[in-house]
Parts: C-alpha cells; structure tokens; sequence
C-alpha cells in the first residue's frame, strides 16, 4: 500500500521558494496544454505526443512528467463520469504539482535536516536542492516493516508531499467482526451499539453556511476532514478481525419522497466516500479484512424475525411490525451489515466506488 505524508519546505530559502514556484507555473501550463491537446485528440506517451505542444523552458524529463500527469488525469476522469454516469468537462490543472522521479530525488540530509528533495530547476543543469526535517508521522510510516520511500513528489508552495511504500501484510487470523452503519445525524454506528460522530450534523451545516470558494469554506472542509478522520480511529481496530460496511451510491442523486428538499440540503455537505476511504486505509493499516455489502433494505429489515418494510423505520427509530423488535435505526443498520458479512465471505473486500448499488 502507499501512504502519503506532507513536509514542510520552511527551511527554503526565499530564493529557492521562488524558484520552485516559478517552476510550478511553467509545470501547470504545460500540463494544461498536454491536456487540451490530448481531449480532442488522443494521444501516448511517446515522442509524437510529446512534440505536439511546447514546453516553454522546461526540460524534456519536465516535459515528459506533464504529459504523463495529463494522460492520468484524463483517463481518470473518464473512468469516473463513465462510473457515476455524469458528463464530465475538460479538467483544469491549479493548486499542488505532481513530479516524477525524473525531476524530483530525494537524499538523505545533514546535521538537523534529515533530508535534501533535488528538483530539476528551469536552468539546466542547476538543480533546486531544499532540505526538510523529518517529523513523527514520516518516521511512523518509514518504521514500519519492509516500508521505502518513493523517489517524487507532490509540491505545493511550501510544503511537499512523499510517497512511501508499504508492504501488504495479511489479514488477521483472530478477532472480533463487526458491522458499521454509516449515517448523516451520527457518523457511523457499530453493530455492538457504539457511537461515534453524533456531532457530524453541526460539522456539515458549518460546511453548507460557508461561502463557495472562501478560506472559511476551506477551513471547514479541513475540520470536516480532521474530524472524519478521528472518529474513524476511534473504532476499535486492536480488537477487529473482519470489519463490514456497506457499497453505497447515488445517496446525494435524484429525486423522491425519501430525498425531500431538506434532505437533500444536509445530505449535500455529508461525505460518505471520505469516511469509507478512511476505513478503507485503517483496515489495511491494521490488517482489517474488509468487507462491503449490498445495502438494500439493511435499516428496515427486522434482525429478530427478519421481516421487511418500509414502515418498520421511522426516522431514527425502528419497530418491528410484525414482532414488534425496536431499536436506533442506525444500529439496526449495523447488525444486519454485520449478518451479511459473515454470511457472504464473497462480498467485495473493498468498498465499491461510486458504481452500483443505492442504500435501503
């Protein structure tokens, strides 16, 4: 698996903090042009390709790192409007800039910097050297067994990006399973009846009340994301042998009864693909079998008798019709998730992009 953990560049010089951000604006050009050449017009990686725009000042590895970044992008892109069955437009290139092992080393460093990241500059045959320190989270992921860290980059404006390589180990033998409800008014509950983000609510209507394109609007995301992240952790992961979730689609898409105005309005800032990604990595961190099913009718089916229908869930409540079973809803949800992971040892292992199936 691969992780990625973010440095900060801080200890740059002015000088060389400039020099890397005027690469950056030739970077992102030539990768747009790479990109409006290649959406018309397919294309490789290969001479014909690369000739077809100008790189301005760049090198031929910088070149060669554009075209490479465009045809990934695109084929991305495509991938996802063909999944979600949404058009999609010409992606924009803006913010952080990805480069490869040809254009960007990183060595081993001196006295306090634990390291050097040698970017090929604009000048030829002067590179842009920047030494970093390590930090706790960098020495986390190079401690563990086996781990390398990846030659390249992700550069934003003063900070970078590193890769490491992880690797995969096998899942644990022993354990407990459990199943996990994902939900809007309580980020997720578990099948033994823990809860955990009941405060996502006000985190989301932080989200939605932020002007689009604001710093307030980004520093909500980040503490959305921040706060995703340590609830996911919260699970009891040394106890867990099989975790299940549900593959869920679409939950934002369309109109119905059941996606009335408000609540399309406080499902629009719920990112369940985050929280998934997020257990996704963790179960894999601590050698986690996951496990994702169909979520059909999973918070109206009865676990007692097994009944089915819609009127057996009122909002966060469930009550059985037929023999009476009540509960939260949500954890009602989580003990037939868990019912069909142990039941189906055919299920996905991961959970599903947004693809196929619609929560019940």
């Amino acid at each position: 698996m691969l992780r990625a953990v973010k440095v900060s560049l801080r200890g740059a010089t002015q000088r060389k903090l400039g020099k890397l951000e005027a690469l950056r604006r030739e970077v992102r050009g030539c990768t747009q042009r790479y990109m409006d050449s290649l959406w018309t017009e397919p294309g490789r990686l290969d001479a014909n390709t690369l000739n077809r725009v100008s790189g301005g000042s760049l090198s031929y590895r910088h070149r060669s790192n554009c075209l490479k970044v465009a045809l990934e992008t695109l084929s991305a892109t495509r991938k996802a409007a063909k999944a979600t069955g949404f058009m999609c437009g010409k992606p924009r290139v803006h913010g952080s800039t990805r480069l490869s092992s040809l254009v960007a080393k990183i060595e081993a460093g001196k006295g306090s910097f634990g390291y050097v990241l040698k970017v090929s500059g604009l000048a030829k045959g002067n590179p842009i050297v920047v030494p970093f320190k390590s930090h706790a989270r960098l020495n986390h992921w190079l401690g563990k067994p086996g781990a390398k860290l990846l030659q390249g980059c992700t550069l934003g404006d003063k900070w970078a990006a590193l890769w490491i390589e992880i690797p995969d180990r096998e899942v644990k033998e022993t354990g407990k399973a459990i199943g996990v409800d994902v939900g809007i008014n309580k980020l997720m509950v578990d099948s033994d009846g823990a809860k955990y983000g009941v405060e996502m609510k006000a985190v989301c209507r932080r989200v939605r009340r932020c002007m689009p394109g604001s710093k307030g609007k980004r520093r909500a995301c980040a503490a959305r994301r921040d706060y995703i992240n340590r609830q996911a952790k919260l699970l009891p992961w040394k106890d867990l042998a099989v975790i299940g979730v549900e593959k869920l689609r679409d939950l934002k898409k369309g109109k119905s009864k059941k996606r009335s105005k408000e609540f399309r309005k406080a499902a629009a800032p719920w990112t369940y693909r985050q929280m998934l990604d997020r257990i996704e990595q963790l179960a894999q961190e601590n050698r986690v079998r996951l496990v994702a099913v169909n979520p059909r009718n999973t918070s109206r089916t009865c676990p007692r008798c097994g009944w089915v229908a819609a009127e057996n869930r009122r909002g966060e409540k469930f009550q059985c019709v037929i023999c009476n079973y009540s509960g939260d809803a949500d954890h009602v949800g989580a003990l037939n998730i868990l019912a069909r992971t142990l039941g189906n040892s055919q299920e996905s292992m991961v959970p599903a992009p947004p693809g196929e199936e619609q929560r019940g």
